[in-house]
Parts: structure tokens; sequence; C-alpha cells
């Protein structure tokens, strides 16, 4: 079992969206940035938090944790990763995309209970599709994030090609939702999805 205080939370916020037009953590939904909800069910879990984030860096820092950019500009989420895996002072992080408002703390805790000796260990669900922005990463799968950078290599299902990967199926979960839970908030349309989502909870 992995304790609160040797796990790092680390939020990628990236940088501008051009198809929401600004920022994508800073936007509002519900009522709050959308990074909140990603502190939201980090903070329980973990002892320390990293945000990465590209543009706007000072706005973050009102979240009140560190803020990082990018050491390597330009490639992608890998390059969020990596940097904060860098800043890491312990041995296990959670990464978590700051556009996915609807994965929880159940998630990741079962995600969590799966963890022996893993460098990553990421949800799947029913159409096999990994989700490699909401998940465990070891900070010794450094050297193997180098060198798919060396090698001009960002996608991260490439990578885990090459280190010691599990998948962990979540359709199991209950209460479950792929769909939901790995909502993307991309753009305006997606803002509007989501907050249809959030009437219905509160029904």
């Amino acid at each position: 079992m992995i304790i609160k205080d040797e796990l790092t939370g680390i939020i990628l916020a990236g940088g501008k969206s051009s198809r929401m037009g600004k920022d994508k953590g800073l936007c509002e939904f519900n009522g709050k940035a959308l990074v909140s909800y990603a502190l939201e069910t980090l903070k329980p879990l973990c002892g320390k938090m990293i945000i990465s984030a590209n543009h706007f860096p000072e706005k973050y820092k009102q979240f009140g944790v560190p803020v990082i950019s990018d050491e390597i500009k330009n490639i992608g989420p890998m390059g969020g990763i990596y940097t904060c895996l860098k800043h890491s002072t312990t041995r296990h992080n959670l990464v978590l995309s700051c556009d996915t408002p609807f994965v929880g703390i159940i998630l990741l805790k079962h995600l969590l209970d799966h963890v022996q000796n893993e460098q990553v260990v990421a949800p799947a669900h029913h159409t096999f599709l990994i989700e490699p922005l909401s998940a465990y990463y070891a900070t010794n799968v450094l050297d193997a994030i180098k060198q798919s950078i060396n090698n001009n290599d960002y996608k991260l299902i490439n990578l885990f090609k090459g280190v010691r990967f599990k998948s962990v199926l979540m359709d199991t979960l209950q209460p479950f939702n792929a769909d939901q839970s790995f909502l993307n908030i991309n753009k305006p349309e997606d803002l509007e999805t989501a907050e249809k989502i959030i009437s219905k909870i509160n029904e």
C-alpha cells in the first residue's frame, strides 16, 4: 500500500488551448477553475502536489502548490510529466490532466491498489483505450522517458512498451462510466456537456 507521504500529485495544466481560446486549466466550470477539480481529487491521496503549466504560471500559483514549466517545450504531455517527475521527491506519483473533472478518488485508489513493481499503471476501459493522463508513474521511469525524448518519440503509448507497465480495466468499478469519467474538456461544447452531467448528478 502506498501511503500519502510517499505520493506526489502531478497536475498537467499544459498551456493555451486553441479550441478553448484561453488557458484550459483556468476555464471556469460549475463555478470554479478546471484545475481545482484535479487538486481536490489528488489532495486526499497525495502528500505533495505539483502543477505543470507553461502559460500564466503566476495565475496558477493562487492554488497554493508549486508551479513548474516544461523543461523541454512543445512535446506535449510527455514534457510536463518528465519535468514534474524530475522535481518529484517521492518514489510514487499520480498524474492527472486538468481537463478531466470527472476522474474521481475512487478510480485513482483502485489504480493504486494494483501497483506492485510497475513503473506505469494506467486505467483502461471496455474499448481497451488506455488513459495515460490519469495514471500512476514511478519516478524511476524518468530514464525511459528521457530516452523517448532523445528519440523524438513523444507518444506515451509507445513509452509504455519499453517499461514495466500495467493497464487496469475500470469497467467493473462501481460506480463507473467511461464516457463520463474520462470526458475531456477541450472546447466550449465540452463544457456544455459537462454542465449537463453536473445537472443530472445534482437532480
